[in-house]
């Protein structure tokens, strides 16, 4: 009996294009947000609502194909009121998309890129709202008597930190002394986190790398 070949299966591919689309969903927290394609580090600081002084907080860089890669994500702290400052006292922290400013600390330069600046006994941050030198960091023996009040820079919280640039057009009463510092509770408006995060910060911060500090709600992370 003669075998009876079975037919062949065709080998011909189709042209119908696949319905699969390519997985474009966000991989991280970074990829949700639309303001920072300028930018090539992030440091997102985000909290449960506005009423909480825990804080969550992620370090972001963008790698060569402009994918952006966390590097670091750990616990911190924010005002003792929460997010959502609007005037210089109240205990907030301020909810925004700020530059990032000079690195400072007591004990010399970590190893930061930033432009930095030792503190000294006499360092002031001056928080006399109605003073021309609201909202700047001072030498005290040179500004006495322009101003009634001000923080010293030698606080035991600001052994290492960057300055936050919060309010810089120094409108008055909006808020002064914006600081990422170490620190391990609340804080009067900072951002606090632990000493050994805050120089790993230090010393991954770029100038070159356009730096910023996005401070929200996690419910209003689409508004950056």
């Amino acid at each position: 009996m003669k075998s009876v070949e079975a037919p062949k299966q065709s080998t011909t591919t189709s042209s119908t294009p696949s319905n699969t689309a390519p997985n474009t969903a966000p991989q991280n927290d970074a990829d949700k947000l639309k303001s920072i394609s300028g930018n090539s580090q992030l440091i997102l600081v985000t909290a449960n609502g506005t009423s909480t002084r825990n804080a969550t907080i992620q370090t972001f860089e963008k790698d060569g194909n402009g994918k952006w890669n966390r590097v670091m994500n750990v616990s911190g702290f924010i005002g003792k009121n929460g997010f959502g400052k609007t005037k210089e006292g109240d205990g907030k922290s301020p909810i925004g998309k700020f530059s990032i400013g000079t690195a400072f600390g007591q004990n010399g330069n970590p190893g930061t890129k930033l432009p930095w600046r030792n503190i000294t006994s006499d360092d002031v941050w001056v928080d006399d709202s109605s003073s021309p030198l609201y909202n700047t960091w001072q030498s005290r023996s040179a500004t006495q008597g322009q101003w009634t009040s001000a923080e010293d820079m030698t606080h035991r919280l600001y052994v290492y930190g960057f300055v936050i640039n919060y309010n810089t057009a120094r409108t008055p009463n909006k808020g002064s002394a914006i600081f990422f510092h170490t620190g391990s509770s609340y804080t009067l408006g900072c951002v606090a986190t632990s000493q050994s995060n805050v120089v790993s910060i230090l010393k991954w911060l770029d100038p070159a790398k356009s730096p910023v500090i996005i401070m929200t709600p996690t419910q209003q992370l689409a508004n950056y």
